[in-house]
């Protein structure tokens, strides 16, 4: 039986209980919730040289393991396993009431524009609002400080229009395997903005590419569509424009299609599949 090793908490020593019968010679461990409390914090490959993906606050992980300043952790939002950083990560439940819509939401210390910045959470962020709002204009989280109320939504919320969420990464620099604000990747982008819409949306292209069934053809592409290369996503800002994260431009960026599927074919080939979800 073959496991995608991305997704799936299995070592050569350990592995989650879920696998005990498929499995011998390991030690099964059921895992412990935690939450993380940092404004992201980085998976990393298991010799921490390689960054996998980002957490976002207020995220849950499974905790399978903590050696040496580490968790060996899988993510329970898309499934993904690497180790992170123990300090970034708590015990104590953040219960999510609300979404960060904002590119980068600035928690201040006391409900001012002008009070004390404490720390920035990036757009996804998950956050437990406490109380009313004290004032038209501010939200108080939990354990964090204070926020505008213009940078969240619900946590239900549903229907956002993707490529104005999209949007707001205009130029957010390039890093591979980032989900946050201050460094993207072109899946990570995009995973983000339907998990910010209460849809479940793997983490890299190839799963991405997988998770879409409904294909289509160029003549047919329209805003929101997604296009995918080897090891590349874009998605549609209209029928003819796309925006994507890229190491190209080392930003997001839009283009004409047109333009991107020429110079990507000559370094990693043609088009392999266009859709929607």
């Amino acid at each position: 039986m073959i496991f995608d090793k991305r997704i799936t908490p299995i070592r050569n020593d350990i592995a989650a209980s879920d696998y005990k019968g498929f499995l011998k010679n390991r030690k099964f461990i059921t895992g412990k919730i935690y939450y993380v409390k940092s404004s992201s914090s980085n998976l990393l490959s298991s010799d921490k040289k390689n960054l996998y993906s980002q957490f976002l606050y207020g995220e849950q992980v499974k905790v399978f393991e903590i050696k040496n300043g580490y968790a060996w952790v899988q993510s329970l939002r898309d499934d993904y396993v690497g180790y992170t950083p123990a300090s970034s990560l708590q015990l104590k439940k953040i219960i999510p009431t609300h979404k960060v819509i904002a590119l980068r939401c600035i928690i201040y210390k006391s409900p001012d524009i002008k009070s004390l910045s404490l720390t920035e959470l990036s757009f996804n962020s998950l956050i437990e609002v406490t109380g009313k709002v004290t004032n038209k204009f501010f939200y108080k989280i939990k354990n964090l400080g204070w926020c505008h109320k213009n940078d969240l939504v619900q946590l239900n919320a549903k229907g956002l229009d993707i490529v104005e969420l999209a949007k707001k990464y205009l130029h957010t620099p390039y890093l591979w395997g980032g989900r946050s604000s201050i460094g993207i990747d072109c899946s990570g982008l995009i995973q983000n903005i339907f998990q910010i819409n209460n849809e479940y949306f793997p983490r890299d292209t190839d799963l991405q590419e997988d998770f879409i069934s409904t294909e289509v053809l160029q003549k047919d592409l329209k805003k929101g569509d997604l296009v995918f290369w080897k090891g590349h996503v874009a998605m549609m800002v209209d029928n003819k424009d796309i925006i994507h994260a890229n190491a190209f431009h080392m930003r997001t960026e839009i283009e004409p299609l047109i333009k991107a599927k020429s110079r990507i074919a000559k370094k990693y080939g043609k088009i392999i599949k266009m859709g929607r979800n």
